[in-house]
């Protein structure tokens, strides 16, 4: 679900608690184009997108990005999210991100991180 703090920051046109799908096709890409991601990452992408420590708009427009650090193995993992215009929201890919591109999106403000304080 898209949470209200999500769509609050991020400046949404979507309702609290909007549900994110994934079809089987989106799993089949992951799989396929990410196996390293999928193997390692893909059970836990409730959690990614329930407790991401960046959010940001994707490049192309109503797409969302939730960033997840696992500080453990240095990775920052992605799950894009594709907003439809119908508003139904689908995990479109989960793969890594690069710390230089993680740098470079909080330096442009593409990515949020999100306070795990408050």
């Amino acid at each position: 679900m898209i949470s209200q703090d999500v769509i609050n920051l991020l400046d949404l046109k979507l309702e609290n608690n909007t549900p994110i799908l994934i079809g089987k096709s989106n799993i089949e890409h992951i799989k396929n184009r990410h196996p390293y991601e999928y193997d390692k990452y893909f059970s836990d992408i409730q959690n990614i997108l329930n407790n991401p420590d960046y959010i940001g708009m994707g490049p192309r427009e109503e797409s969302i990005m939730f960033v997840k650090e696992y500080e453990v193995d240095s990775e920052y993992i992605r799950v894009a999210i594709k907003v439809t215009a119908n508003k139904n929201c689908y995990v479109k890919t989960l793969h890594l991100l690069s710390t230089c591109n993680v740098e470079r999106y909080l330096e442009k403000g593409t990515l949020i991180k999100l306070d795990k304080e408050g």
